[in-house]
């Protein structure tokens, strides 16, 4: 079985085999991570070759994070950087972009225990350690890809969304905490996302138009006009409106934060969505990664 946090790896990172070394390292423990700024990759350092009999995680620093750490069923933000073991080659890494996010659950510790037993307990600040030993050659003509070593920092802990109550939408909305949709004369939309602002925990559903038709329920199709932004740049990532026309979709089969938005919503409802990534993508689909903004016209429930 592929491990879990490879999902998170472009295909590009997976390399072939072409060389190795007679000196490196055997051990984890070597490795020594030098924090840098914010948006920049920390500087990891280990002897390569890093060859390991199996795929192993171990925290190598402890971050200074409140509370017990990480429980079963909270999830963890964290971004990575990713080695070539073989070469000691930089891949690549996401800390520039969104932040990646992985729930503690029975499904991770079924797909790579030793993973779920390094994450289990991570605080902000924790420094993890990923050695992915590579699937063994199919043969001479399909030589096997080289081992790669991810470095996780972790960034927070998080219990699961939750779809915000009122008090606690109109607390942000009056903090100036939340995105202002605006509408051209055509009716297209543009948001603005709050600078230097972090986006809210929960779903949140803020109601511009209340409707007057059907309501729907979490297993109606419904009809809808929509745009939806990425929190981190405010970049467009899709849009009904460029299309011309609205999308007919069951609510059963969109992200879970439309499914629990648009649930009780009355037809001609019109509503921006704010949804964690925890609701969303979870693992990014392009521009579509990290906490998202939607804004929802609500045209036909079926």
């Amino acid at each position: 079985m592929r491990k879990i946090l490879t999902m998170l790896l472009p295909a590009a990172l997976l390399l072939s085999a072409c060389s190795s070394a007679e000196q490196g390292s055997d051990s984890l423990d070597d490795i020594t991570v030098t924090p840098a700024s914010a948006g920049t990759a920390p500087a990891v350092e280990f002897e390569a070759p890093l060859e390991l009999p199996e795929t192993t995680a171990q925290v190598l620093e402890s971050g200074s994070g409140d509370g017990a750490g990480a429980v079963d069923g909270q999830w963890l933000r964290f971004h990575y950087v990713a080695y070539d073991a073989v070469t000691g080659e930089v891949q690549g890494d996401t800390f520039s972009t969104a932040e990646q996010t992985l729930q503690i659950n029975e499904e991770m510790k079924k797909a790579d225990a030793g993973l779920y037993d390094a994450l289990e307990g991570a605080k902000a600040g924790d420094q993890v350690a990923y050695y992915l030993k590579p699937q063994a050659a199919a043969g001479a003509s399909s030589p096997a890809d080289h081992a790669q070593l991810l470095v996780l920092s972790i960034e927070r802990v998080k219990d699961q969304a939750t779809k915000a109550d009122a008090k606690e939408v109109a607390e942000l909305e009056k903090a100036g905490k939340l995105p202002k949709v605006t509408l051209d004369g055509k009716g297209v939309p543009s948001v603005k996302i709050p600078e230097g602002t972090e986006a809210p925990g929960n779903l949140i559903v803020q109601v511009l138009d209340e409707g007057d038709g059907k309501k729907a329920t979490a297993e109606s199709t419904v009809k809808a006009n929509y745009a939806g932004w990425n929190w981190s740049e405010g970049k467009e990532f899709d849009s009904s409106f460029s299309r011309g026309e609205p999308t007919e979709f069951p609510l059963s089969g969109v992200i879970a934060g439309w499914t629990q938005g648009l649930t009780g919503l009355k037809e001609g409802a019109k509503v921006v969505l704010t949804i964690p990534t925890e609701l969303a993508y979870v693992q990014g689909q392009g521009d579509a990664s990290g906490d998202l903004v939607f804004y929802v016209e609500l045209t036909e429930v079926k």
